[in-house]
């Protein structure tokens, strides 16, 4: 019997989840980079400590839905480490976040919180809502409040479908977030957001531990960790490229896999697709 596209949803599936092992072992190299006080890969922008979302008690700032404290940024553009923000924290208001979107309820916009750093504008925090990634300088993707905050959670957090960027020189994910409309028209008075911020940063070489017992017992087995994660990850990424392999030279291709896939009224998953182009050069 014939490949068909369903196949092709599997093939998908193994290396998303092969993505989610690389998650992994970048965690587990974070927290040897944390023990050892010192980075295995330098690296154009780091965070070094804060710029956390915080509960601002500042009443000038009782119009701003988002606030950040204050934090130290690492950057090769600058040859000293830089403060952020100017003063003790800085906030946001609604429409700094979701910009000018058409007036919409009961929906969902994801997006995320990048810190930034250019020759023109020096580091600050930049926002940028998802686009789908068939179109990313199209408008914001907005999804009906057909399905509860914990399944908007789970998109935004594995999706592979979604597209965020910005037109800096060098850019780092602070958090993704979730804005849980009931009403917005780009104005503080009329709209009511909810803000659900996601924080998925890895603390790196800066600080370490610096407690001599705690450094005995700890270091070491962070050391050993990062290199059984990093064996466990290489088997199966192998695993997964002789297992692409193999569906792509599957006999039942008609006449052959590149043919097909060429002439086929479906799409390969995004996914799937840079795999192969990356890791076996097929460009479909």
């Amino acid at each position: 019997m014939a490949m068909n596209y369903a196949s092709a949803i599997t093939m998908n599936n193994l290396v998303l989840a092969l993505d989610q092992t690389a998650r992994t072992v970048d965690m587990a190299l974070a927290s040897r980079e944390y023990a050892l006080s010192n980075n295995d890969v330098e690296r154009n922008l780091q965070l070094l400590y804060g710029l956390s979302a915080i509960k601002s008690q500042n009443y000038n700032m009782v119009l701003d839905v988002l606030s950040f404290g204050k934090g130290l940024v690492k950057t090769s553009l600058s040859a000293t480490n830089v403060e952020l923000p100017t003063g003790n924290e800085q906030g946001y208001t609604i429409q700094e976040v979701l910009g000018n979107i058409d007036t919409m309820s009961n929906g969902y916009i994801f997006g995320k919180i990048f810190l930034t750093s250019d020759s023109v504008d020096g580091e600050e925090l930049v926002f940028s809502l998802a686009r789908p990634i068939n179109d990313p300088s199209g408008s914001p993707l907005i999804i009906s409040k057909d399905i509860d905050i914990d399944t908007a959670e789970e998109i935004i957090r594995t999706s592979q479908e979604l597209s965020f960027t910005t037109d800096k020189t060098y850019s780092l994910e602070l958090y993704k977030f979730i804005a849980d409309v009931s009403y917005y028209d780009q104005t503080i008075k009329n709209s009511r957001v909810f803000f659900k911020l996601i924080d998925e940063r890895l603390p790196r070489g800066y600080f370490g531990y610096t407690e001599e017992n705690i450094s005995k017992m700890v270091i070491s087995s962070i050391i050993r960790n990062y290199a059984l994660i990093s064996e466990l990850y290489n088997t199966q990424k192998r695993l997964t490229k002789d297992i692409v392999l193999n569906w792509v030279g599957s006999s039942t291709w008609e006449p052959d896999f590149t043919s097909y896939w060429q002439s086929s009224g479906e799409i390969l998953p995004s996914r799937l697709l840079s795999y192969l182009s990356s890791e076996l050069s097929i460009n479909i």
